[in-house]
């Protein structure tokens, strides 16, 4: 029997998608899971990420990198060159159409294509605008360009990631990308309810890459402002809680992550080790961690990874293997029944981990071919045919 169809929440919401890469492009997919509709403006070339293959899929001339699809699904796409006179007035008609617009260009770069906030406020008090940059400030800084591995970099995060002995590590995805993508999309549903109560005055929610990074740190950030003390790398360890970090079991990894006494009870129980006074309170495992960590270890290897993993569960001891990512793959597969991804368009894709109702948010369409939906979406914005061919004839569109 099939699934009951979700009523998604922002059904009518339409969505000027003027950014690319990764932060601006999750930001908007987040939009188009929950039901908007995303019209993903490209300029002649394309968002960058649809050449960052191989790998790609189906014929690499379509250019849709295994990169852009993880970030692009829910969405069409148009091409409207914004460096033309013509473009830029197609935008503000586009905007006019549109309840939000999101993007992620230098301010002065912005401003030269028609995508300056103020302007955008200004035109079209209706319009909640959703911006994302690389540095905070204003000036000179805002125009410094900056991917998450800058990001990474200046917030701190590489410097409390890695091993305590080797040297700064970025995480193994773009996190800041990423978080920054979902405070942007918070900041755009945020507009979208101060319109809804009657802000008439328009709406600017913008975040920043870097400062997003420095926020991210959290617990980190929170340690240091108290100490004073310079925050290091832990490996897999964790500076306020013991255990609470990656062991080796005889054929694989596991983590272990107690957080409190009675936790750490259960797993002294599991291992067959009796109660140590001086290890009782977390206090006392953080000032021995080092002579914790090793007994732990010893008795750790002589199991198997899922046998203890299964042992633990069962005494509620939080815990799980480093599984590879064709693993937890294939765990959500078994957690949905083998029906966790979606496929669209010949690509198997990854859904949005939301469920509304306990129904979980469809792929209403596959990441577009580029500029596969210009007419179609223009058509929707009230242009005639012959507007459309007049702004192709002018290079405006693609």
């Amino acid at each position: 029997m099939a699934p009951p169809e979700v009523d998604l929440p922002l059904a009518g919401i339409r969505v000027l998608d003027c950014s690319r890469v990764y932060a601006g492009p999750i930001a908007s997919m987040l939009l188009g899971d929950l039901g908007a509709d995303i019209w993903k403006l490209e300029p002649p070339s394309g968002d960058e990420t649809r050449g960052w293959g191989p790998p790609y899929w189906g014929d690499p001339a379509d250019r849709r990198s295994a990169y852009f699809a993880s970030v692009n699904r829910n969405k069409r796409s148009l091409v409207v060159n914004l460096k033309t006179d013509a473009g830029r007035a197609l935008l503000d008609r586009l905007a006019a159409s549109c309840d939000v617009l999101l993007h992620n260009y230098q301010p002065s770069v912005a401003a030269q294509l028609g995508l300056d906030a103020d302007h955008l406020r200004s035109a079209h008090p209706h319009l909640v605008v959703a911006t994302i940059g690389g540095f905070p400030g204003d000036g000179d800084a805002a125009e410094r360009p900056a991917y998450d591995l800058v990001a990474q970099a200046v917030s701190g995060l590489m410097s409390v990631t890695g091993d305590p002995y080797g040297g700064p590590m970025k995480v193994g995805v773009a996190l800041l990308d990423l978080t920054a993508g979902l405070q942007a999309a918070i900041g755009a549903l945020a507009g979208l309810v101060a319109r809804e109560r009657g802000r008439a005055d328009g709406f600017h929610a913008s975040v920043s890459l870097i400062e997003a990074g420095v926020a991210s740190l959290t617990n980190v950030l929170g340690h240091h402002l108290a100490t004073g003390d310079e925050p290091r790398r832990w490996g897999t360890g964790h500076p306020d809680i013991v255990p609470y970090q990656v062991f080796a079991a005889r054929d694989g990894h596991l983590v272990v992550a107690v957080g409190n006494d009675a936790q750490f009870e259960r797993l002294l129980s599991v291992l067959g080790l009796d109660p140590d006074p001086r290890f009782a309170s977390n206090e006392e495992r953080l000032g021995g961690r080092d002579e914790l960590v090793a007994l732990l270890s010893v008795r750790i290897g002589d199991w198997s990874r899922d046998e203890l993993v299964a042992a633990l569960t069962e005494a509620d001891v939080p815990a799980g293997p480093v599984n590879a990512v064709s693993e937890a793959l294939a765990a959500m597969e078994a957690a949905h029944d083998g029906e966790w991804m979606q496929v669209g368009d010949g690509m198997r894709i990854a859904p949005a981990p939301i469920r509304i109702d306990g129904q979980r948010l469809p792929l209403r369409a596959a990441p577009p071919r580029f500029g596969g939906d210009t007419d179609e979406i223009l058509g929707e914005a009230g242009l005639s045919p012959d507007e459309i061919a007049a702004l192709r004839a002018e290079g405006a569109i693609g």
